[in-house]
């Protein structure tokens, strides 16, 4: 992988990848927003991170780092096109890869793609899915929330997975929780119709939560389901769950046909 140019100015999150500016040249609002959502985001914005970071050592043949790598980044961006007829699966944190083996290969014909915040859980991933001889899937060490509408054209996301995300209980730290209405309505955007958001989890406080903030989103019909499972390969979490005799929950939101030509009906977040 190689290093691309540092970024030095302060840039607004949805711009780190375009040519730098200096700040004279950017809103107010624009500043405002990147530190805006650096306060939510694992370890900082992008922006932030390509000015005074450092880049990871990462090796793996899957494994791609989209914040200090160009080349990556537009690797990336190729694999998740809306060229590729194949559907395409993100899932947000993988951990260490066990459902996305067991995921791709049951479904070969799909393309994978994930996001994981901690480096040790993306190596071990990749190692995991080379193993597997995993050819389907592709893995990013960054934040999805501020990626993903970098990286997926608006309604060409098949379904959109978070099972078991960081629960952040401490009341000063909810604003760090993957759910928010403000996540589902970046999904809703990028979701075809129909397309799927699944939320699992082992807290019984974050469903209710995160069931309360996608049913705030009109673009979802959001359901509570029976069968926690969701009919998919069990993560390494379920099956302890499940081996203590705790119990899950999942929800899952889809997504509303759009109101006319392809365009989303408007309301203010």
């Amino acid at each position: 992988m190689t290093q691309c140019a540092i970024l030095r100015s302060p840039m607004a999150y949805r711009d780190f990848h375009q040519p730098d500016r200096s700040p004279s040249e950017q809103s107010s609002e624009a500043v405002g927003a990147a530190r805006s959502l650096s306060t939510r985001l694992v370890g900082g914005s992008m922006a932030m991170r390509r000015a005074h970071g450092e880049p990871p050592q990462l090796k793996g043949k899957w494994l791609f780092d989209p914040i200090f790598s160009d080349s990556d980044f537009e690797s990336l961006r190729q694999w998740c096109s809306d060229d590729d007829p194949r559907p395409l699966v993100v899932e947000v944190g993988f951990q260490r890869a066990r459902f996305a083996r067991a995921f791709c290969e049951a479904n070969p014909d799909i393309r994978y793609m994930g996001f994981e915040v901690r480096t040790k859980f993306c190596q071990d991933a990749n190692e995991w899915l080379e193993r597997g001889g995993i050819e389907n899937a592709r893995l990013a060490l960054v934040d999805a929330r501020e990626c993903l509408p970098l990286l997926i054209e608006p309604g060409t996301l098949d379904c959109l997975y978070a099972f078991f995300p960081d629960p952040w209980w401490k009341k000063r730290h909810m604003k760090k929780r993957l759910v928010s209405n403000a996540f589902a309505f970046e999904v809703s955007n990028l979701l075809k119709d129909q397309g799927i958001l699944l939320i699992k989890t082992d807290v019984q406080g974050y469903a209710d939560w995160a069931e309360t903030e996608l049913r705030a989103e009109p673009n979802y019909d959001v359901n509570r389901l029976a069968d926690a499972s969701a009919g998919l390969p069990l993560t390494q979490r379920e099956r302890k769950c499940a081996l203590h005799g705790r119990p899950t929950w999942a929800i899952e939101a889809i997504r509303n046909t759009r109101v006319s030509n392809g365009v989303t009906a408007s309301h203010d977040h």
